[in-house]
């Protein structure tokens, strides 16, 4: 974690990263005006009015209207239960979010506000601090500093300078207080509440509402290779709601000093308890002054987001601006968690082996060779319902840890039941030459691998699945995959799609109705069924963890 820092590139562990969300605008809506929760990828109408932060938290009703009011004992400071976002109702619209980490005795947070003089986004100031605390106590003494010289999602590393000093005490779960004094003399005392109330912090009076297991999800988390960038996260199952804050640059800020920062705040539509993939509206706020309501913050949706956990400690941010100074960008960004996973996380299935299956009769490996191949997009503008594929390299062997640096090899039919590069397929049809549906992608330090494909279709004989295999040496060649496997799908998911417009002709599969039909998974799909998110609609993310003996 950060102490002094110098004009010097930021430490990997990201003095940005705990950034809260924008709490007067940051918009959180009621829960008397929030539709009907339901999972769902696509876009959601955006209600006509949102509230801001401090009305949430005056209409907020049953546990979590009791959380936000009854005082409680002093907590102990080292857990991670004080995690998320908080603010202060009088300035709503600029906030802090938190990251006690466990086990490391540390206390990260980001500050998110605004320059003394209100104006457009070059106006927007964010700031990081932590220190270490104590076990029992309540209070801790924390540094500050100002990040800068950074681009958006880009490179280079940014630096970060020491611009203060803070001390941060909880009189209880849900309140506390954030007293700072920062070197060009600007000092105060800001008065924090939680945003969306008490999930799994306690003290001798208090009680947690929410799961531990989705909550252990919150924290800061940010990509190694654009590190002094990142995203602090509240997954909150009491709510139940989903709040983030993303800090980072202007597309350009390398130079720009202070005017070059920039945050949004990214908050759930449709969150269900247990989602491990998250769809996110994306908001910019303007016109605001450091820690004061002086003036009335301006909040403007610009665009959408996914947050995909593949596991407890890395997950797949994919973004999409429509509006603002990013319009048009879009992308997708690693995240590997900044601190120790929560001992409260779970995640899918134990640190097992992936079962071995066989390659199947239209495997191409003369297109290894093919740098071509190396892409994450591998449609070739074959039709179907998007789908993008998650999959994270483990090493059972060394307690799960990632593999990076690995080759992961993808391919799978298209939605009419052909592959691509071989002859006498269904129907008689041939794609000798073709190489759609097939892709290569290295895995990164979180030991994963992401590509946009298709749903798959089906052929007669096997039920539906994807083709994967991954390689650790230099040298694609076949025979020299450590693992050659294949993954499974929901059988309602897959209903579903094949009832739809794109894949109606082809129909139901009508030859392998059951897995325990099918000559691959009849033994079982425990390790090989996929964690699907998402509708017809906008498309799926199919997430699986690869467990190889390395």
């Amino acid at each position: 974690m950060p102490t002094h820092i110098d004009p010097a590139p930021a430490p990997s562990i990201f003095p940005l990263p705990a950034k809260p969300a924008e709490p007067s605008a940051a918009i959180l809506r009621d829960p008397g005006m929030r539709p009907a929760r339901r999972r769902m990828l696509g876009a959601f109408g955006a209600l006509s009015a949102l509230p801001m932060l401090g009305e949430v938290a005056s209409r907020a009703s049953g546990p979590l209207a009791q959380a936000a009011t009854t005082a409680s004992a002093a907590p102990n400071i080292d857990q991670q239960g004080l995690s998320g976002a908080w603010y202060d109702r009088a300035t709503s619209g600029q906030g802090m979010l938190i990251e006690v980490i466990p086990g490391q005795s540390y206390l990260f947070g980001a500050w998110f506000t605004y320059d003394t003089t209100a104006g457009d986004v070059t106006t927007q100031r964010w700031y990081t601090f932590g220190g270490t605390i104590s076990d029992g106590a309540s209070s801790a003494t924390l540094t500050i500093w100002q990040s800068s010289g950074g681009n958006f999602n880009a490179t280079p590393k940014p630096y970060a300078i020491e611009v203060g000093s803070a001390t941060l005490s909880f009189d209880s779960c849900t309140s506390g207080s954030f007293t700072f004094t920062l070197n060009d003399g600007r000092s105060g005392t800001v008065p924090l509440v939680r945003l969306l109330g008490n999930a799994a912090c306690t003290s001798a009076d208090t009680t947690t509402t929410a799961s531990a297991a989705d909550f252990a999800l919150s924290g800061a988390w940010y990509n190694v290779d654009t590190s002094g960038q990142g995203l602090v996260i509240e997954v909150n199952s009491a709510y139940p709601y989903v709040f983030a804050a993303w800090f980072t640059y202007a597309e350009n800020g390398e130079s720009s000093g202070a005017s070059g920062l920039r945050w949004m705040t990214a908050q759930s539509t449709g969150y269900v308890a247990g989602d491990h993939t998250i769809r996110l509206t994306l908001y910019v706020g303007t016109n605001g002054t450091f820690n004061s309501a002086a003036t009335k913050i301006n909040v403007t949706e610009v665009g959408t987001a996914t947050l995909t956990y593949s596991s407890c400690g890395s997950a797949v941010f994919s973004y999409n601006f429509s509006a603002g100074e990013f319009a048009g960008k879009s992308g997708d960004i690693l995240r590997t968690r900044t601190g120790a996973t929560p001992a409260a996380c779970v995640f899918g299935s134990s640190c097992a082996l992936i079962p071995s299956e066989t390659d199947g009769p239209y495997p191409l490996y003369s297109i290894l060779s093919n740098s071509a191949i190396q892409r994450r997009d591998i449609t070739e503008s074959k039709t179907g319902v998007p789908l993008r594929v998650v999959l994270r390299l483990i090493n059972v062997n060394n307690s799960c840890a990632p593999i990076s640096n690995a080759a992961i090899y993808i391919w799978h039919c298209d939605k009419d039941g052909v592959y691509s590069g071989y002859t006498n397929q269904t129907g008689g049809v041939s794609t000798v030459g073709d190489t759609f549906l097939r892709g290569i992608q290295v895995t990164d330090t979180s030991g994963q691998a992401v590509f946009e494909t298709i749903y798959p279709g089906w052929y007669t004989g096997r039920i539906t699945h994807i083709h994967i295999q991954a390689y650790l040496n230099d040298v694609l060649t076949q025979g020299t995959a450590v693992i050659t496997t294949q993954m499974a799908f929901p059988q309602d998911v897959t209903k579903v799609v094949y009832n739809s417009t794109l894949y109606a002709a082809h129909g139901q599969n009508t030859s392998v109705t059951s897995f325990a039909q099918d000559n691959v998974f009849s033994d079982g799909t425990t390790y090989e069924m996929a964690t699907i998110a998402g509708d017809v609609a906008s498309g799926y993310v199919a997430t699986l963890t690869l467990g190889i003996a390395a």
